[in-house]
């Protein structure tokens, strides 16, 4: 099934997939700062140790840790700013694998690795559902740490194959000019 992104003219698509790319590094760059003061003994990768706790002891490990260092605003900062993230991430890589496919005149695998990328970011927003209600209630109980890191699981695994794609399409398109 065609992505919808399909049915932008290719040198329009090309440059919001530029313009997506730097926005994407700009937000990208937002969020790392952001993240800094939710990374500590028991996160030492911030949010995304969050995402991944896995159990409720884990998480809520990590709750108490920033709820003592007074970084519980900057967890739900860093969640809330994550559904513009989103929303930036999963349009470049769409775009981007949607181009490459224009520019190598392949519709398959193009329509497979923009379709991930909108389901990465679809993951992305249950995750951020899941992990809100822990910070907002300080709470983990079961089943939310489980959810949180299958549907994280699942988006980091869809976004890699779509990146993949636009990255190794990308240098086969330069490397046919």
């Amino acid at each position: 099934m065609a992505h919808p992104l399909r049915s932008i003219e290719p040198r329009l698509l090309g440059s919001l997939t530029v313009r997506l790319g730097g926005l994407l590094v700009f937000a990208t760059a937002l969020m790392m700062f952001v993240d800094v003061p939710l990374q500590g003994e028991s996160s030492p990768s911030g949010i995304v140790s969050f995402e991944l706790a896995g159990t409720p002891h884990r998480a809520l490990q990590i709750l108490l840790e920033w709820k003592s260092r007074g970084a519980m605003g900057n967890a739900k900062l860093s969640l809330i700013v994550d559904f513009v993230y989103l929303m930036i991430y999963g349009l470049f890589f769409a775009s981007l694998a949607v181009w490459v496919g224009f520019r190598l005149d392949e519709t398959t695998w193009s329509a497979r690795a923009a379709w991930a990328a909108t389901y990465a970011a679809g993951f992305d927003v249950l995750e951020n559902g899941v992990l809100l209600y822990e910070v907002l209630r300080f709470t983990s109980p079961s089943p939310f740490p489980q959810l949180a890191t299958a549907f994280a699981a699942a988006k980091f695994a869809l976004l890699i194959f779509s990146a993949l794609y636009g990255v190794i399409g990308g240098i086969t398109v330069l490397r046919r000019r």
